[in-house]
């Protein structure tokens, strides 16, 4: 009996295993088309997106689903290597949020139509990349995306669970874990390079681990730290830190970090003197949330956003000297600004970032020195558990959004439910949670910056959406690391504790400024939250975005000011939005703070008319 037993658990986890490369492998595809539609073939004319016209010869397999619903033709060309690719799509294909409905074929010249998997299109687009930027091959980023596949997999073979936890602890943790999909326009993903196989089972939020710290107790005089509470850094700590000698303090560290510096030349000899004492992995465990690196634990008043020196999509996710400097100055900053925002938008709840700590041995070598303090740096973050609501749920938006068929069923039972409790039907509900939650996101959001010059990233990952009986009213932002400023309200005088290096990390022009909050808050978050509500409905997708153009005058008649009105003008009449290449970020190895930007059509002037604001 025992040995039936284990032979039908194998057979159930080869099968999960199966299905969940087949997911990823085609998830993959997806994530690669949505790039290079966007942001290369699109705006070089060499995309069609629209009914079948005229072609015969297309594959068996599309013309059967295009009889079996109403759909689009995607076609790609691949002039440098004089190829073309073909898919059926449906969703809301003039934001280029589609719903790919068949696999994707190729036709290379003078042969006949073929079936690729991820890796054959992968390599095609690449190839078409350095022809037509006469480069090399981009090994690394096929190795990234290769990385980012076998990711997937193993992610994907843990379910999602089907309802959202009633506690709202377990539901907070539920959400920052269950990031399945990631970001559905960037070509990788998932991609953790320096994670070992066991490493990715042990630290991965997706497959609902939770861990230890790692703890090096350090003299006092090697740390260096700066808090805006009325206590230190490490005295903020300390409650959840191991006991040390007073003129020692104990510094956290991610267990994979702590490996990692313990390698480093200038740690391994600090070690070896007894100048650091590793104290190794101890206290009660912490969840790591959808950055990996950000760890929660319930009942601790601070988030431990700890340095990781893991690529992760892309970026390493270290906390850089000047952006320890910089993450406190935005709170210096935002910090007078509170009452004033508490008042004008009550369910807005900043995640503030007021103290970091790390380690600095002084040694003669500033090299290797920057890359301890870099290599132990921890920011502490305020946690949700301080500044939500009592009756409040908070849930991470992109587990509700931009994850693909898992958010989709959730958002589905959540909308179907209250729609039954109200009386009213299931699409007058989506309207009204929709509006909740762009009235919690958007108003806030434009007023720092064109008010106050602070630029947020209001991406699905940074915002952390407050359900009060499943109805959007609270909207907690976080990430000041991200938050940029602009010259113009924040001139170098205002800053005269801060170094150079973390003065410039700081400043967006204008221009800067408005990309980086257009993209995040309508291609990042609005475009993947209306395409999930609208699914393939067009007049559905039309009444959702006519929402947002309801709100965008609403910002303007309650808090707008001539900044404002000149960009929400721009929308109405139809500016395209910006987005972020990140397929050509990754293809070219640019910085992310070198990312150029592409236009992607505005639907909100095609959701109806109203007077532009003067």
């Amino acid at each position: 009996m025992q040995v039936q037993t284990k032979m039908e658990h194998a057979g159930t986890r080869r099968v999960l295993t199966e299905l969940a490369e087949l997911a990823a492998a085609r998830r993959c595809q997806e994530t690669l088309l949505n790039c290079y539609c966007r942001e290369v073939a699109a705006p070089a004319g060499q995309l069609r997106v629209g009914p079948p016209a005229g072609h015969n010869d297309w594959p068996a397999t599309i013309a059967m689903t295009l009889q079996r619903e109403p759909a689009q033709v995607l076609e790609v060309q691949l002039p440098h290597i004089h190829g073309r690719l073909l898919s059926v799509v449906g969703g809301a294909w003039l934001t280029g949020n589609y719903r790919y409905l068949s696999p994707v074929f190729h036709k290379a010249e003078n042969k006949p139509w073929a079936l690729l998997d991820w890796e054959a299109l992968a390599a095609l687009l690449l190839r078409e990349m350095a022809q037509q930027h006469e480069l090399p091959p981009n090994t690394e980023l096929m190795e990234q995306i290769r990385n980012s596949v076998a990711v997937s997999t193993e992610v994907l073979s843990v379910p999602v669970p089907a309802t959202i936890p009633a506690d709202p602890v377990e539901a907070y943790i539920d959400s920052e874990q269950s990031l399945t999909f990631g970001h559905p326009f960037h070509p990788t993903p998932k991609s953790r390079q320096g994670f070992s196989d066991d490493d990715l089972l042990r630290y991965s939020p997706e497959l609902r681990t939770r861990f230890p710290l790692a703890w090096f107790a350090v003299p006092r005089g090697d740390i260096a730290q700066q808090s805006l509470r009325d206590a230190s850094c490490d005295q903020l700590i300390a409650a959840n830190a191991p006991a040390v000698p007073a003129d020692r303090v104990a510094v956290p560290v991610h267990p994979w970090q702590a490996g990692y510096l313990r390698e480093h030349p200038l740690v391994h000899d600090a070690l070896a003197s007894g100048r650091l004492q590793d104290l190794g992995t101890q206290g009660a465990d912490f969840f790591p949330t959808s950055s990996i690196r950000t760890l929660y634990q319930p009942g601790n008043p601070y988030f431990y956003k700890l340095s990781l020196n893991i690529r992760i999509t892309n970026c390493v996710r270290k906390n850089a000297w000047y952006e320890l400097e910089s993450a406190m100055h935005v709170n210096r900053v935002l910090r007078p600004l509170l009452p004033d925002l508490a008042r004008l938008f009550p369910g807005l709840a900043l995640m503030e970032e007021p103290a970091f700590l790390s380690v600095d041995l002084k040694d003669a070598d500033t090299e290797q020195n920057r890359q301890v303090i870099e290599g132990f740096g921890l920011i502490l973050r305020q946690s949700v558990d301080t500044l939500r609501a009592p009756d409040c749920v908070p849930l991470l938006a992109g587990s509700l959004f931009g994850n693909h068929y898992y958010g989709e069923a959730r958002m589905q039972r959540l909308l179907a439910a209250l729609a039954a409790q109200a009386g009213t039907t299931v699409d007058a509900m989506t309207e009204r949670w929709f509006s909740a939650y762009v009235s919690q996101l958007l108003y806030p959001v434009f007023h720092l910056f064109f008010a106050h010059g602070v630029i947020f990233e209001p991406h699905l990952q940074n915002v952390v959406l407050g359900l009060r009986q499943d109805l959007p009213a609270q909207l907690f932002l976080r990430d000041f690391e991200g938050v940029k400023l602009t010259p113009s309200c924040h001139p170098a005088s205002s800053m005269p504790e801060l170094s150079e290096r973390a003065r410039s990390s700081l400043w967006y022009d204008e221009e800067q400024g408005w990309n980086r909050v257009a993209y995040c808050l309508f291609v990042n978050n609005l475009c993947e939250v209306i395409a999930q509500l609208g699914g393939s409905r067009p007049a559905m997708t039309t009444r959702l975005w006519s929402v947002v153009r309801h709100h965008l005058h609403t910002y303007q008649h309650r808090y707008g000011n001539a900044a404002s009105a000149r960009r929400i003008n721009g929308l109405l009449a139809g500016s395209p939005f910006p987005a972020k290449t990140n397929f050509s970020n990754r293809f070219f190895q640019r910085a992310d703070r070198a990312s150029t930007y592409v236009p992607v059509a505005n639907p909100i002037p095609f959701a109806g008319v109203e007077a532009a604001w003067q």
